[in-house]
């Protein structure tokens, strides 16, 4: 798989994980807070997997974050029973993330 796929791939994960990160944090008494914690933990595993297996160098990393971008407010905006808070949550849980696969 080519380097442009498994960008596309792992900001696939990680919009998923994230919005359903979001969604619990916003939404968290809500009964699917809990399953969606635990999605956001196998979207996690699978973004980790495709980050060990490919080497991504300071423009990549850009070039994902700028997708992730993208790609999670788009979820986000399909999911209008989480609140709109879930939109000041993005680029925090964003920098979380990268930092959490990438390090510094």
């Amino acid at each position: 798989m080519s380097k442009k796929d498994n960008i596309n791939k792992l900001t696939n994960y990680l919009a998923l994980a994230l919005s359903h990160k979001i969604g619990s944090m916003v939404n968290s008494n809500e009964l699917y807070a809990n399953k969606y914690r635990k999605e956001y933990n196998n979207y996690i595993e699978m973004a980790k997997a495709i980050v060990f297996e490919e080497n991504f160098n300071l423009y990549d990393r850009e070039e994902i974050k700028q997708t992730l971008m993208k790609k999670l407010e788009a979820e986000l905006r399909k999911k209008d029973f989480i609140d709109n808070k879930k939109f000041d949550l993005i680029e925090e849980e964003i920098r979380l993330v990268l930092l959490s696969l990438f390090g510094a």
